[in-house]
């Protein structure tokens, strides 16, 4: 009965698709192609329950649907499995996926493609269900490729214009390059184990990995970079803030419980493989140190109400990389699944401001909506205070572990507990200054200038009696992620907090499947507490800076003051450190420049070349042969029939009679 339950999870987001494709062409409104697409994901949310709970007594759930081909050993099934790694994936995708399929109901009211919004919506659900539920490699990389189809369509979403066709595109390259190290990687590692099942990688045979270390090493570090695309770390972290182009919920989808969360979910996978290899595990922490640090430097001069949030998560992602880099896979997926109510609540709240702002984003061009936007504002400062680690919200429980976990870590622990202790206090203060700026300081303190020196009229700012709150079809939605972005870090509560029994429950179910974290040093309760505690004042002070900068104080002069004093920081910041101007001149203009290399003079002069010689070749032996005589034509035309007769006879004889 179960395995039938499993079938059904991912096939009802895919005949939400189906549905809504078939009748895009009669218009459906947006209430009947969002309720398709939200009750086929709350009916598989419905189904993950069940299994969930079967998984948790009896174990995993498999079905396997048929049998592809084999090669060499190795079976390439479409099998489905339901085990500690799907459950909370897919809790994520159907369960959040519902609520802001429900809220775009809303969102998107005034659009006039809504059906094929709402198609491509179900097809990206359908295609991460198919990236966690796959047994193996196959059908993983299946739903990998899905993701990114969908991700592009819906990034695109509005491709009369330019820019977001650009942004489309630059999404599905980025993504490519990392396709390209998981495909490779792939082929490694079924090579050496002669299996593609994850089922097999679980326990994987240690003679194997001792006699295969370089071959290995090499496609574990192909696997990471599959990760870097997918889940937005450098080099490949470009696409995630340009994917801001698409519908905002569809940043709430994608960019905070699903599409990004996918890299780490591989590396919990194969986690019982890249244990054993520290210098891989090395890279894996450093990217995701580094990432959160550069990611969250750039978030603090964005003036975008969405770039900052994209920002945001590239940050946070690189919390959860960088936790499994540690070994901490059960710490990183626990973030990831925190993360994803507060993320997504966050970037639902975004869209409730912009649509009440009449899609205005520049954070500059808002302000004093608190009155207006009751249950956006108070929904807000929970996903704010989740995501700045304050205790007893979500966000503090899984943080914490993470920076422990660091701190704990021999060798390089002590310099990525730095990084992210910086990169905790940094995320403080952006997103303080945002929740200032949009809900707290009047409209009328931001008509000088934002950060980057532009003179703003002050009536160029929406007037605030104009806003008012969004319709409760998109609040209810604020509200219940908002409950869960407080709640949901009570499932894994360090055992200071929870004693043994009712502590890192969550963690203890994930670790069934993941590596369990070895070598860390053993803090005593007292400097755990210690920690806590410096931590925490660190972030309530960096938390007051910001207020008292946009505050306090009159935030233009005061942002002058500290350009002044951090220049070439301030400037570089805000100039997103160039990476994308680094790409324009390494990369994509040299390719061009060979592009244009081929086209000119390979494709002109030497292509082009042989072809006009066979053309002038065939024309002047025919016109030789046009000036024969009629008798000498048949005669060589006969000679030729009878040498291809001899030649043909002579292969016969010695191929089918020797």
């Amino acid at each position: 009965m179960y395995e039938n339950y499993l079938a059904l999870v991912p096939f009802f987001p895919l005949l939400a698709f189906l549905v809504n494709s078939l009748f895009i062409k009669n218009k459906l409104n947006n209430i009947q192609a969002g309720v398709i697409t939200f009750l086929g994901l709350l009916s598989s949310f419905i189904l993950v329950i069940l299994l969930s709970i079967h998984v948790n007594e009896t174990g995993p759930v498999h079905v396997k649907l048929w049998n592809w081909m084999s090669y060499n050993k190795i079976n390439f099934d479409i099998n489905f499995v339901m085990d500690q790694l799907s459950v909370v994936l897919c809790l994520m995708v159907t369960g959040i996926g519902s609520a802001i399929a429900f809220f775009s109901i809303g969102y998107m009211d005034h659009e006039e493609k809504v059906g094929k919004f709402f198609a491509f919506f179900a097809l990206f659900a359908f295609s991460m269900l198919l990236l966690v539920l796959g047994e193996n490699f196959i059908v993983l990389f299946m739903g990998w490729e899905g993701v990114g189809l969908s991700s592009y369509l819906l990034i695109g979403f509005w491709y009369e214009h330019t820019k977001n066709g650009d942004a489309a595109k630059k999404a599905f390259l980025a993504n490519r390059v990392g396709d390209f190290g998981l495909v490779l990687g792939m082929i490694g590692y079924a090579l050496v184990f002669n299996t593609i099942s994850f089922q097999d990688l679980q326990h994987p045979d240690l003679a194997i990995i001792a006699a295969n270390k370089g071959v290995l090493t090499i496609s574990s570090l192909l696997l990471v970079l599959g990760v870097t695309g997918k889940s937005a770390q450098i080099p490949l972290f470009i696409w995630l803030p340009d994917a801001m182009m698409g519908p905002t919920p569809v940043s709430a989808l994608m960019h905070a419980a699903t599409m990004v969360t996918a890299g780490i979910f591989l590396l919990c996978r194969v986690s019982n493989i890249i244990i054993h290899f520290p210098f891989v595990l090395d890279v894996i922490a450093w990217v995701g140190a580094l990432t959160s640090l550069l990611a969250a430097l750039i978030a603090i001069t964005q003036t975008d109400i969405k770039k900052i949030l994209a920002y945001s998560t590239v940050s946070q992602l690189g919390y959860m990389v960088m936790a499994c880099g540690l070994g901490a896979f059960s710490t990183g997926l626990f973030h990831v699944f925190t993360h994803a109510f507060f993320k997504a609540l966050l970037f639902l709240c975004a869209a409730s401001v912009i649509y009440s702002c009449h899609h205005e984003q520049n954070i500059f061009k808002m302000g004093g909506l608190k009155e207006k936007m009751p249950v956006t504002f108070w929904t807000f400062v929970v996903g704010f205070l989740a995501i700045a680690g304050i205790p007893g919200f979500s966000g503090f429980f899984s943080k914490d572990e993470i920076l422990s976990m660091a701190f704990t870590n021999p060798g390089n622990g002590i310099f990525l507990y730095s990084i992210a202790l910086t990169s905790a206090l940094l995320t403080a203060f952006y997103m303080t200054r945002m929740l200032v700026l949009v809900f707290i300081v009047p409209a009328a303190k931001h008509n000088e200038e934002d950060h980057h020196g532009h003179v703003h009229d002050k009536n160029e700012a929406h007037a605030v009696h104009e806003i008012h709150e969004s319709p409760s079809i998109m609040t209810m939605p604020l509200i219940i992620l908002a409950l869960f972005s407080f709640a949901a870090g009570y499932v894994g509560m360090p055992h200071l907090f929870g004693g043994h029994e009712n502590s890192r429950l969550f963690q203890a179910f994930v670790e069934k499947y993941t590596a369990i974290p070895t070598g860390h040093m053993h803090l005593s309760e007292e400097t755990e507490i210690i920690m806590m505690i410096i931590t925490t004042l660190l972030i309530l002070c960096s938390m007051g800076l910001a207020y008292y900068i946009y505050v306090k104080n009159n935030h233009e002069n005061m942002s002058e003051k500290l350009k002044q004093k951090f220049l070439v920081l301030w400037t570089t910041s805000s100039k997103k450190f160039k990476v994308d101007e680094l790409y324009e001149a390494a990369i994509i203009k040299p390719l061009y420049q060979f592009g244009q290399f081929l086209v000119n003079i390979v494709e002109t002069n030497v292509i082009n070349g042989f072809i006009r010689l066979v053309t002038d070749t065939v024309t002047g032996s025919g016109k030789i042969l046009d000036e024969s005589k009629p008798e000498r034509l048949e005669m060589g035309i006969l000679y030729i029939i009878v040498g291809l007769t001899v030649i043909a006879t002579a292969v016969f004889n010695t191929f089918i009679f020797r």
